[in-house]
């Protein structure tokens, strides 16, 4: 597997200091055309979260690989479905806690009107 070393190479390399800030904003760019790709068109605080938390996917799951040796890279794919599930989840929660929010506001709203 001599791509898999390469690989390993390439990784270490990001971190030095020299190469550090290129290989920064090369990330960055590989998560903003995810996201383009993906269809997203938000300008609002979104894009930020949105794209920190694609980076810490894909980061996490790029160093989960590294020492996968399961055939296929089965546990990798395992990992990041994990991840995306845990993704889902906490997006779900989200709005929920948004709606809760919300009805807590209405309620304020209606505590001051009343007194």
């Amino acid at each position: 597997k001599q791509w898999y070393q390469r690989r390993v190479r390439a990784l270490a390399l990001c971190i030095d200091p020299n190469v550090a800030p290129k290989a920064t904003s090369q990330f960055a760019h590989l998560i903003d055309d995810i996201w383009f790709y993906a269809g997203d068109k938000s300008t609002d605080f979104n894009w930020y979260t949105r794209r920190a938390t694609v980076a810490a996917v894909y980061g996490l799951t790029e160093l989960f690989m590294l020492q996968d040796t399961s055939p296929g890279y089965s546990e990798t794919w395992a990992f990041l479905n994990r991840r995306v599930t845990d993704l889902a989840a906490l997006g779900e929660n989200r709005v929920e806690l948004e709606k809760q929010l919300e009805s807590a506001g209405d309620l304020m709203k209606a505590t001051f009107i009343i007194a």
